[in-house]
């Protein structure tokens, strides 16, 4: 029996729940449809329309970045990073876009200021 520092078995058991809420939601999402199908097509029954399988299929690509935000520090603090780029990218794009409509400058660079915010 192998005997694991206590920082190993909660990372364990975080990625365990996150693998099972992960494949759970896939499964509900999914299975929707599947059931949809094989009703559809294998039995005299038919439950559901198009619009409700579509939906619950589109819901788990939809919730997936919760999911691994809920249970990822890395993923989140990447997301963060990405929003955080692109609204300065946006800031940038605004002011260079004020400075066209002002006219043409002599130094048109991003400043230590601008990439900190």
């Amino acid at each position: 029996m192998h005997f694991y520092p206590q920082g190993v078995m909660k990372v364990r058991k975080r990625v365990t729940l996150m693998v099972i809420t992960v494949s759970s939601i896939f499964g509900i999402s999914w299975g929707t449809s599947s059931v949809s199908y094989v009703l559809k097509h294998f039995t005299s029954q038919y439950i559901g329309n198009v619009a409700i399988t579509t939906t619950m299929a589109l819901f788990n690509s939809a919730v997936n970045p919760f999911v691994y935000s809920l249970f990822n520090q890395q993923f989140r603090e990447k997301v963060r990073m990405m929003c955080c780029t692109f609204r300065l990218a946006r800031r940038i794009g605004a002011t260079r876009e004020a400075e066209n409509a002002e006219g043409p400058k002599t130094i048109n660079h991003v400043t230590n200021a601008e990439v900190a915010l």
